[in-house]
C-alpha cells in the first residue's frame, strides 16, 4: 500500500474521481449506507503516494438494542460481518451494498483485510520480518470505529489509526566526520515479538504472549533532508510492548558502519520514536541519541500549550508561578514534596524518559491522607494542568501530610499513565542494613511517620508488579479502611499490563487471573523496571534466602504489643528499624485484614517456577520474630506495603 502527502478522504462509492478525494453524491431518497475514511496524520505515515488497485479494507456494521444500548461486536450476526471493500484504482467498492437500520449503529473499519476472523476481541495478526519491500507497508494496521451513528448522520465518518509502533533510525554526519553517508548499512531490530493479538472491537493491541522474539530488518528510505541536514533514515512497524532490560535492540551494519545498541524498550501503540546515530571522525564508532524524538503517530501532536519554559522549566510561566521540576534528576512512578508550592514532572513512563502518547487532560484521581478524616477534592493537590511535555500541580498553602495520585489521560479518556505524588513534611531517613545488604528506607512507601504507634507509618498497598498504590488502614489495631476521594473497584478480570495502567483504581482479584504469563509487563525485577513503585534512585528490594531481610538475620526483632509492629535494633549503627503491622488486601476480594497482628514487605524476587507467588517479609504477633520463615512467600494478588532499597 501507497499513501499519499495530504488529507486522505475516501468514499466508500461505486463513483469515479481524477484524484485521491472521492465526492460522493448521496441520493436523498435511499437508505445506503456510505462512509468516509479518514486517514492518520499524513506527516507521520509509513509510506508515501497512493492506496493502490486491490488495495482492501475489512468493514463491520452492528446494531443498537435500543437508543442507549449498542450490541457487541460479534464474529457473525451484524449487519455486515467482515466486508471486504475494494479500491480499484479511482473508487472503493463494496462486496454487497449496506443499508441503515431503523436506529443507531456501530461501524468498524480496519486495513488491511483478513480474508478470515476468527475471534473479533482476538485476531492474530503477524508483521513482517523482513520488511525491506511490501511487508513495510503490510504491517502497518489501521484501525477506525464510529459510534452511536445513523442515517440522520449522513456519510460515516472514519478516522483511521495506527495500532502498532513505528521506528525510526536516522544515520547522520556529526561535525567532524569525513567522507559519505553509509547509504548501503543494513538495520535490524532485535529481540521484539512480532506476533500480537488484535481487538477490533476496540482497537487495542496486545503481543502473543506464546511467540518468542524475532529480528526485523528495516526498511531503507534511503537520504532524506532534516532542516538542511542529510540522514539515511531507516524505519519499521513494530507491534507494541515492552522490553523491561536491555536487550540488543539495533544492529547497524554496512562496510564502514558496525554497531550494537543494547536498550530497554517500551513500544506503545500509535506512537513513533525515533533513534539517531551520529557518525564521528572513525567511521566504525558512532554516538546514539537515544529516544530524542517522539511522536504521536496518529496526530499532529497533544496540548503544546502557549510559549516555551526554560530547559530545566524553572522559568516563571505565564500563570505567574514557577513549577520546581520533580523530574529534573531524572524519573520515576512516585515524586516526594516536602512543602506547599508549585510542581511539575515530564509526561513520560516512570523510570524512563519514554513518552505516554498524546495527552489531552490530566487530573488527581484520588486524595486521602491516611486516615479517618475524608479529604476533601483539593486538599492535598489544589489544581493540576497540561503544558509543553510536563504535567503541572498546586497545593494549598496549608500543607498535609498524604498520598495522591495524578493521571494523563488521551482524546477518549482512557488514562495513559498515573503517577504517585507522595505528601510527606518528614520525608524518609535513610538506614544501613548490617551485612552489607545495603541501605533501606525507614518507613514503608507512602508513609508520613516513622514513629511507633502512629498510623502514619503504615504506608500504602500494593499488588505484587504494579506501580499504583491502594489505600492501607486508618488505625494500627484495626482493619478499617482508610478514607479517599476517588472511586475503587474490584474485579475478576484478567489482570495485564494494560488494565493496569488504564485502571490504577482497580483490585484484580484471583490467583487464576495473575499466572506468571499474565502479570504486568515489566514488572519488579534486579533492574528497577517501568513498574517499580519507589522514587528516583530507590526500588523494590530482593528476597528470599538472598534477600535484605534474610541476610542480617535479625534475631533481636521483638513484637511491640503496644504499637503493633517489630522493632529491630541495629546495635552496629546505633539505631532501631520499625516494622507496623500494617496487615494487607487480601488477593481473593480486595478487603483489608490482618492489621495490628500481621505484616508483611513486598520483594522483586520470584521463586523459581512459581506461577503466582513472590517473596515477601512476613512477621506476625502469633510467630513473634521477623524472618522469611515459614511464610517466606505470598499470593501476588495480596497487597502489601513496600519498604524501598536504594538503588
Amino acid at each position: 500500500m501507497k499513501r499519499i502527502h495530504i488529507p486522505l478522504l475516501i468514499a466508500l462509492a461505486f463513483t469515479a474521481c481524477q484524484d485521491n478525494t472521492v465526492e460522493l453524491e448521496v441520493p436523498v431518497h435511499d437508505n445506503v449506507m456510505r462512509f468516509n475514511l479518514v486517514g492518520p496524520d499524513v506527516q507521520t505515515k509509513v509510506s508515501a503516494g497512493a492506496f493502490e488497485e486491490t488495495d482492501q479494507i475489512g468493514l463491520y456494521v452492528t446494531d443498537y438494542a435500543d437508543e442507549t444500548t449498542p450490541m457487541p461486536l460479534q464474529i457473525s450476526g451484524n449487519r455486515a460481518n467482515n466486508l471486504p471493500v475494494t479500491f480499484d484504482g479511482a473508487v472503493w467498492a463494496p462486496e454487497q451494498t449496506i443499508y441503515w437500520g431503523e436506529g443507531k449503529s456501530d461501524v468498524y473499519a480496519y486495513y488491511p483485510y483478513l480474508e478470515t476472523v476468527s475471534d473479533v476481541n482476538k485476531q492474530y495478526f503477524e508483521i513482517a520480518t523482513d520488511q525491506t519491500g511490501d511487508g513495510y507497508e503490510m504491517s502497518d494496521f489501521l484501525w477506525a470505529k464510529a459510534e452511536g451513528v445513523s442515517q440522520a448522520d449522513g456519510a460515516v465518518n472514519l478516522e483511521m489509526k495506527h495500532v502498532m509502533s513505528k521506528l525510526t533510525v536516522k544515520i547522520v554526519a556529526g561535525e567532524d566526520y569525513i567522507g559519505s553517508l553509509p547509504e548501503d548499512a543494513i538495520v535490524h531490530l532485535h529481540s521484539t515479538v512480532t506476533n500480537v493479538n488484535i481487538d477490533l472491537e476496540n482497537g487495542s493491541v496486545a503481543k502473543d504472549p506464546y511467540s518468542g522474539p524475532k529480528s526485523i530488518k528495516m526498511k531503507n528510505l534511503g537520504v532524506r533532508s532534516f532542516d538542511g541536514e542529510k540522514a539515511v533514515v531507516y524505519e519499521a512497524v513494530v507491534v507494541p510492548q515492552m522490553l523491561e532490560n536491555s536487550v540488543p535492540l539495533l544492529e547497524i551494519n554496512s562496510k564502514s558502519v558496525s554497531y550494537l545498541l543494547e536498550d530497554p524498550f517500551n513500544f506503545r501503540p500509535g506512537v513513533a520514536y525515533t533513534y539517531t546515530a551520529t557518525l564521528n571522525t572513525s567511521t566504525t564508532a558512532i554516538k546514539v541519541e537515544i529516544g530524542c524524538e517522539l511522536e504521536d503517530w496518529n496526530s499532529t501532536g497533544g496540548d503544546s500549550g502557549e510559549g516555551e519554559e526554560g530547559g530545566d522549566g524553572s522559568e516563571e510561566d505565564e500563570d505567574g508561578k514557577t513549577y520546581a521540576d520533580l523530574s529534573a534528576a531524572g524519573t520515576a512512578n512516585c515524586y516526594l514534596i516536602q512543602e506547599a508550592g508549585d510542581y511539575k514532572f515530564k509526561s513520560v513512563i516512570g523510570n524512563s524518559d519514554a513518552t505516554v502518547g498524546n495527552v489531552k487532560t490530566v487530573e488527581v484521581l484520588w486524595e486521602s491522607f491516611g486516615t479517618d478524616e475524608m479529604p476533601n477534592v483539593g486538599d492535598l493537590i489544589a489544581s493540576v494542568s497540561y503544558k509543553n511535555g510536563y504535567i503541572r500541580f498546586s497545593t494549598p498553602d496549608n500543607f498535609r501530610d498524604g498520598n495522591a495520585v495524578i493521571a494523563a489521560k488521551n482524546s477518549k479518556g482512557t488514562i495513559l499513565w498515573s503517577w504517585h505524588i507522595w505528601c510527606a513534611e518528614e520525608g524518609w531517613q535513610e538506614q544501613v542494613y548490617p551485612s552489607n545488604v545495603g541501605i533501606i528506607m525507614d518507613r514503608n512507601l507512602g508513609a508520613t511517620s516513622a514513629v511507633p504507634g502512629n498510623v502514619g507509618t503504615l504506608g500504602l498497598m500494593y499488588q505484587w508488579g504494579r506501580k499504583d498504590p491502594f489505600i492501607g488502614s486508618s488505625s494500627i489495631e484495626e482493619s478499617i479502611p482508610a478514607l479517599s476521594t476517588g472511586l475503587w473497584n474490584v474485579t475478576s478480570d484478567r489482570v495485564s499490563q494494560e488494565a493496569t495502567q488504564e485502571n490504577p483504581m482497580t483490585f484484580y482479584t484471583g490467583n487464576g487471573v495473575w499466572t506468571k504469563n499474565h502479570l504486568p509487563e515489566g514488572s519488579w525485577s534486579m533492574e528497577k523496571s517501568f513498574y517499580d513503585p519507589c522514587p528516583l534512585g530507590w526500588q523494590v528490594p530482593k528476597g528470599g534466602d538472598a534477600g535484605i531481610w534474610n541476610i542480617p538475620a535479625f534475631e533481636n526483632a521483638i513484637w511491640d504489643f503496644q504499637n503493633k509492629g517489630m522493632m529491630v535494633t541495629v546495635e552496629t549503627q546505633g539505631y532501631e528499624i520499625w516494622y507496623p503491622a500494617a496487615g494487607e488486601l487480601y488477593g481473593y476480594s480486595g478487603s483489608l485484614g490482618g492489621v495490628g497482628v500481621n505484616g508483611y514487605c513486598w520483594a522483586y524476587s520470584v521463586p523459581a517456577d512459581n506461577q503466582v507467588d513472590a517473596n515477601r517479609l512476613s512477621f506476625s504477633l502469633y510467630s513473634g520474630s521477623l524472618s522469611l520463615n515459614p511464610f517466606w512467600y505470598g499470593d501476588r494478588p495480596n497487597a502489601y506495603p513496600v519498604r524501598c532499597c536504594k538503588e
